[in-house]
């Protein structure tokens, strides 16, 4: 997963992006643990093809415009930052070559005395797939991609702390910053893009280019590469002949399969090898017929939340308001009317148990439910049923608005008719709507919509500016609060994570307290893997973060999957 997922997620998206036990980030139970897949002494064989299944299609799978959950996953396989992240011990770890080979780096250091930059020296021989050499120079100009405005990188805020980028050489490269902060190592992890495939494009080119409509065109310095996209159907992935190590298996196919009940039954009856978010409540029945099956958490990555936009309707610009809708919610009653209790529980804020440091449950506790208190509320704040037709106005205007979720989500259906019941009973007339998931990211971020019942990928840098920060592309909510941005502001600008974390729990309770969003739960994405499919680590930081080491044994690799053929390496496509 990439550092930035909107589930997903996420995104977290994430976010993507679907989950209660103890949330210190240490692992899931016993009872979810698998048993270790064949022998502890088998050797990985090389061969054979993963087929996994995805609810939606990618978009743009490309390090300084991805945006969606499957797209950061995609850029995670096929290309490098300098560093890897991994999550340790509740913490966010940058790794060097030595422990990952998906990173560019094999040292780093301060580059001057006040330690407010960064020196990179970078692996010789490094390719990209098309066999051009990757440099510094790769470093410098996707830096200023991602800072340009023509650009529109959703990446933008991630990399704001960053002040210029210079190579020293073809294989050094220094970070300049403004002063030291946490952030650092964070701001210079972020994936690199292809200058040479992408520079005579121009900034307001890149969004257009096209191999964002063919990305078997893209040219890549991860393990893996797009080889053949169906659109709607199915991506193929093949390995990148430049990376090392080589990736064991000959192709992975991620086959878009929209309905959850279809991803389930062809997980079951073994056509996939990986289904990812499993709906829950179906978890128990998988494990008595398919016991072929294990099932590996993506421990609390991912938020479920209602969003407001006070740009569409009027009544959202008062935090009473907003709270009082929060308040009709009887989380904990969706939790277990909806069999959830194992893999999630009740969020009152933006950082999950997962974040050690930063984490506060007595600060950021979740709403209680008071569906007497919201109405007080609301009739403190002016509405009343004047018309008796059992919806509050005020001056004239109901308290009506559209929730939009996506298609394809049926937790996410079932919570909307809940939430809808719930403001029902306090006099809020709440209409649902459900959109093609790529209509629904774009609606959010274009802010063209009422509320939304959505859930975040969870940002495993402590940093909550990109969802929070005035004028940030994923503020979908216009939160501006200043106050709680003089807090990020002053976190961002701490020397140490020491120094930054009480600030932003600081912000992170005033954002609380202002409501911009209803908190749900917190939530572990649940994954189903075939024993078939060997070698996958799955954790916080996600499920395809080392898929070079997949594998698969031989007696096992004749299985009937699509046909796959491996294009020839891709060459410079910039347009002329």
């Amino acid at each position: 997963m990439t550092f930035m997922r909107m589930k997903k997620a996420a995104l977290l998206a994430v976010v993507a992006a679907l989950a209660a036990c103890g949330g210190d980030g240490g692992g899931p139970p016993e009872e979810l643990r698998p048993p270790l897949t064949g022998k502890a002494d088998e050797r990985p064989e090389p061969g054979g093809t993963a087929v996994l299944a995805e609810p939606n299609d990618l978009e743009r799978p490309m390090p300084l415009v991805w945006q969606s959950s499957l797209d950061s996953d995609i850029v995670d396989i096929m290309y490098m930052g300098l560093t890897r992240g991994a999550w340790r011990n509740g913490r966010l770890e940058y790794l060097l070559s030595e422990e990952s080979p998906m990173a560019m780096a094999w040292h780093w250091e301060y580059a001057t005395p006040d330690s407010a930059s960064l020196r990179y020296r970078m692996r010789s021989a490094l390719r990209w797939s098309d066999g051009k050499p990757i440099t510094a120079h790769d470093v410098v100009w996707s830096y200023q991609m991602f800072r340009d405005p023509k650009v529109a990188s959703p990446r933008q805020e991630d990399a704001a702390p960053v002040d210029s980028v210079k190579a020293e050489n073809d294989s050094t490269v220094v970070f300049y910053f403004e002063r030291r902060s946490p952030e650092m190592h964070f701001a210079s992890a972020m994936t690199i893009a292809p200058r040479h495939q992408f520079e005579a494009a121009g900034p307001g080119g890149i969004r257009t280019h096209p191999t964002l409509n063919d990305p078997s065109k893209l040219v890549v310095s991860g393990a893996y590469r797009i080889g053949e996209w169906k659109p709607g159907e199915r991506i193929t992935l093949v390995p990148n002949p430049h990376f090392r190590p080589a990736p064991r298996l000959q192709s992975i196919v991620i086959r878009v399969i929209p309905e959850m009940t279809t991803r389930l039954v062809e997980l079951q009856t073994g056509n996939v090898d990986m289904v990812r978010g499993l709906a829950t409540d179906r978890i128990p029945g998988l494990r008595q017929r398919a016991p072929n099956l294990r099932f590996e958490r993506e421990a609390r990555r991912f938020w479920e939340f209602v969003a407001y936009n006070p740009q569409k309707v009027e009544a959202f610009r008062d935090p009473q308001v907003r709270r009082a809708l929060g308040m009709a919610i009887d989380v904990p009653r969706i939790i277990r009317s909806l069999q959830l209790a194992e893999f999630t529980e009740p969020s009152g804020g933006p950082y999950p148990p997962i974040f050690r440091d930063v984490y506060d449950p007595q600060r950021m506790r979740p709403l209680a439910f008071d569906s007497a208190g919201a109405r007080r509320i609301l009739a403190e704040r002016g509405w009343r049923d004047t018309d008796g037709d059992g919806v509050l106005d005020k001056g004239g205007k109901p308290l009506r608005f559209t929730l939009v979720s996506n298609s394809g989500n049926q937790r996410r259906a079932d919570v909307g008719l809940v939430l809808q019941q719930h403001w029902k009973a306090i006099g809020v007339d709440a209409r649902l709507q459900q959109l093609e998931f790529n209509t629904f990211m774009s609606r959010q971020v274009e802010k063209e919509y009422e509320a939304v019942l959505g859930g975040w990928g969870v940002n495993l840098n402590p940093d909550i500016t990109p969802l929070f920060g005035k004028g940030a592309q994923l503020n979908i909510v216009s939160y501006e609060d200043s106050v709680g941005q003089r807090l990020m502001r002053q976190a961002k600008e701490q020397p140490t994570p020491e120094r930054a974390n009480p600030l932003w729990r600081a912000a992170a309770e005033r954002i609380v307290q202002e409501q911009p969003y209803t908190w749900l739960y917190f939530y572990d994405q649940v994954d189903g893997v075939s024993d078939r499919l060997r070698g996958i680590h799955i954790d916080t930081f996600g499920a395809y973060q080392n898929a070079w080491e997949w594998w698969i044994p031989r007696a096992r690799q004749g299985r009937g999957v699509p046909s796959v053929t491996a294009a020839p390496p891709a060459k410079d496509s910039a347009p002329n």
